[in-house]
């Protein structure tokens, strides 16, 4: 059974929002490289063979890089494209019992949104595996917002991971982020943005910076944070790493053991380290 944990940055991925004739699926390969770790495919208005389709593309990306996928709304469509979970709604939640919900997905993961502290109360004593609350600030989607007061009181009466959501942007995450958001979704300032990796990485280094954790690397496919304040050599002493079975690339180059010790960590760096556990 998969759980979410703290820390993530959720993309929620939608049609009709895409500017221009962006294909969903390059939107959501740039995001991953940025370093998103939960995807969830919203989709109302295309025929369902066609979501089924798109379902099946997102979750082979998803597998591909360890990024959690999610479906929203349909539990039959996610247990279908045997995606990672499922997100309801409240109006999903007035259909279907959380029983029911588990009899169709297992031991999957279920979220449901809520957009009151009631709701929230309500939805914190259901065996939901997470809760997104929102939206925060004012949205395109939404004709209402909640406002930033609410969240210290849930978090503080949270029993499980706690995903905010709503008019979320590069200016007012650290609002959130400062108020003990641990894990923070997005749609347009995303996938509207005109470099979509660099904006995502941005917005998962305010999420790292936050608990502590200066930048995000790949090692062997998975992301972590490190500390800025070192040389590749001293990241992989940190890591316990064996420096005879590593690979590491440092903004698209190879760098050969021999110059480990001459590069920096930056915080845009863009690091991706593999090791190989014969050592060779």
């Amino acid at each position: 059974m998969q759980i979410i944990n703290d820390h993530n940055l959720y993309l929620v991925i939608s049609s009709e929002y895409l500017p221009g004739l962006k294909p969903p699926l390059d939107v959501a390969k740039l995001a991953i490289q940025g370093g998103i770790d939960i995807l969830q495919m919203r989709e109302k208005n295309i025929p369902r063979d066609e979501i089924l389709l798109l379902g099946k593309g997102y979750l082979e990306l998803c597998r591909e890089n360890k990024v959690l996928f999610i479906v929203n709304d349909d539990p039959y469509l996610a247990s279908q494209i045997d995606a990672d979970g499922l997100h309801i709604g409240q109006e999903d939640f007035s259909a279907y019992t959380v029983k029911k919900l588990r009899s169709i997905m297992g031991g999957k993961i279920i979220g449901i949104s809520t957009h009151s502290l009631e709701q929230f109360k309500k939805a914190n004593d259901q065996d939901f595996d997470y809760i997104s609350f929102g939206p925060i600030f004012p949205t395109k989607t939404k004709d209402y917002f909640i406002g930033f007061e609410e969240v210290e009181n849930v978090l503080k009466i949270a029993s499980k991971p706690v995903v905010f959501i709503g008019g979320i942007n590069i200016d007012n995450i650290n609002i959130l982020l400062g108020k003990g958001a641990k894990n923070i979704a997005l749609i347009r300032d995303i996938i509207q943005a005109e470099e979509i990796t660099q904006r995502t990485k941005l917005f998962k280094q305010r999420i790292m910076n936050f608990c502590g954790k200066k930048m995000i690397i790949k090692i062997n496919g998975e992301n972590e944070g490190v500390e800025v304040k070192a040389n590749l050599s001293e990241l992989i002493m940190n890591k316990n790493l064996n420096p005879a079975g590593i690979v590491i690339e440092h903004n698209g180059s190879i760098i050969p053991k021999e110059k480990w010790a001459d590069v920096f960590l930056n915080d845009n760096d863009n690091i991706e380290i593999v090791s190989f556990v014969s050592g060779g």
